[in-house]
């Protein structure tokens, strides 16, 4: 059986995929995999042929490496149903390293100017709770004010919307703990209770509008401008950076283990580092 005709099989069984996750594979296979694979018996898939299609992407590993993980699914469930006898990559394949990333974030006192700076905007309620709460950008554009429990100040983080294929999808948080209650500041529940409103935070903007309305906006007023999902990293390096455990930096953000938390947000300002040698210094000096 050639990739191509077992594809077709492969997807009709991942009904509990998301929209946006199974689009996403769906546009893995067509631009990246299947001319190479689309026409390859599956007992022809080999290490050696996927390291020589890898070996292309070179400039642009990210995307070999979302492609192979949805080419590494299909050999796996094609094995499993017994259609080939193993899956050929199982002993590992080597694929084009990844460049270090850092993602940008602001100091806790960049925030403040952003808040300040957003006062009036018509998203400044999103921004309050996105800001403050680190969350995700589909978790952030789900929020209704139904959702701020403005008395006890905590938000339900109750769904997720997306983009996708050019509407509007509203799904599950990512993970069963990315479904969770959130305190808010004292400052920002004040506020919110300013603004209290009814319905969705962004009304009928969809997620990138709501980031290219704040981009410009942050532009146009001189503000430290990140992107809208890098707020949620700014929030948990500022929290570590303030001293909240991590494991509570994990929980708040929704992650499955603290692993992902020190792995991805665990970003500190130089002046977390330098404040670390003056600690150092201190203790060396004292001695």
């Amino acid at each position: 059986m050639k990739l191509s005709e077992f594809y077709p099989e492969y997807m009709s069984s991942c009904d509990g995929l998301r929209e946006s996750t199974r689009v996403g594979y769906e546009s893995a296979y067509r631009v990246h995999l299947q001319a190479a694979f689309g026409d390859v018996e599956l007992l022809d898939i080999t290490v050696q042929r996927v390291e020589t299609w890898a070996a292309q992407y070179a400039d642009h590993p990210g995307a070999c490496r979302k492609a192979w993980a949805v080419l590494r699914q299909m050999l796996r469930k094609a094995a499993k149903w017994g259609v080939i006898p193993y899956d050929p990559c199982s002993a590992g394949v080597t694929l084009p390293r990844k460049k270090a990333y850092t993602p940008p974030t602001i100091t806790a006192k960049e925030t403040k100017t952003l808040l300040q700076g957003m006062w009036g905007h018509p998203l400044e309620a999103l921004m309050i709770v996105a800001t403050v709460c680190g969350l995700r950008r589909g978790e952030a554009c789900g929020l209704q004010w139904e959702d701020i429990d403005l008395r006890r100040g905590v938000v339900h983080i109750r769904r997720s919307v997306q983009y996708v294929a050019g509407h509007i999808v509203v799904e599950q948080p990512k993970t069963l703990l990315s479904k969770r209650d959130i305190p808010l500041p004292r400052f920002a529940v004040n506020r919110l209770r300013q603004l209290k409103g009814k319905g969705r935070l962004i009304g009928d903007l969809t997620p990138l509008q709501v980031a290219r309305k704040i981009k410009t906006w942050c532009r146009q007023h001189h503000l430290p401008s990140i992107p809208l999902s890098n707020l949620r990293t700014s929030w948990a390096t500022n929290a570590l950076e303030a001293g909240v455990d991590l494991k509570l930096v994990s929980g708040i953000l929704g992650h499955a283990s603290i692993e992902t938390t020190a792995r991805y947000y665990l970003v500190p300002h130089i002046e977390a580092y330098k404040e670390a040698q003056r600690r150092y210094e201190r203790f060396l000096l004292a001695s």
